[in-house]
């Protein structure tokens, strides 16, 4: 898998205390925990769709805006955490879409990912979903997934918002095309 290039992390984060739950082998990332300098509130979690090249060290553009909006929108937040539909870390959904081909969906979702998913919505109080449409990946196991992790965040019983400017509950708006000023909305679970 291709890992694109990487950026700072917004000056928010407190960077000494970034933490990221890779398998071994670091072919999948299932959180990454960006804590906010100076701020001890709950944490908020991102879901997104797959992991790219962010890291302990240092940010990718997903990352970075995602960040930068909870910094702006949620005062309270003492950080975030990174969660996404699938594992394998891969800049491009094209290529882990190549690989749920040729490896199979279990692969591509990684392992232990649901497991981390779960423990980090029974802490996180609000969740905002983000991982954008099925580009890259094939339809049907896409849609198979976003409806179980749906499921799963119906159980963490977490407030779920998403982007309000585009996107639907089922395809919520990829939070690497954010602007600082869009707005969230609520999504009713069904």
């Amino acid at each position: 898998m291709r890992i694109g290039r990487t950026v700072q992390h917004t000056s928010a984060v407190d960077t000494t205390q970034i933490t990221a739950l890779f398998s071994p082998c670091r072919t999948w990332r299932y959180r990454l925990t960006l804590p906010f300098s100076g701020r001890r509130g709950d944490m908020v979690a991102i879901f997104l769709k797959n992991p790219s090249s962010a890291s302990e060290m240092a940010a990718d553009k997903t990352v970075r805006t995602a960040s930068e909006y909870v910094w702006r929108h949620f005062p309270q937040a003492g950080g975030l955490h990174i969660l996404n539909l699938y594992a394998l870390r891969g800049t491009d959904s094209k290529e882990v879409g190549g690989t749920l081909r040729q490896q199979g969906e279990v692969y591509v979702i990684g392992p232990e990912n649901d497991a981390a998913i779960r423990e980090t919505l029974s802490a996180s109080p609000t969740v905002i979903i983000a991982w954008g449409g099925h580009a890259g990946i094939p339809p049907v196991p896409y849609d198979r997934r976003v409806e179980h992790c749906l499921g799963i965040l119906d159980e963490s019983k977490s407030a779920i918002w998403r982007n309000v400017r585009k996107g639907s509950e089922k395809y919520p708006f990829h939070a690497c095309y954010w602007a600082y000023d869009d707005r969230l909305t609520p999504v009713q679970m069904p």
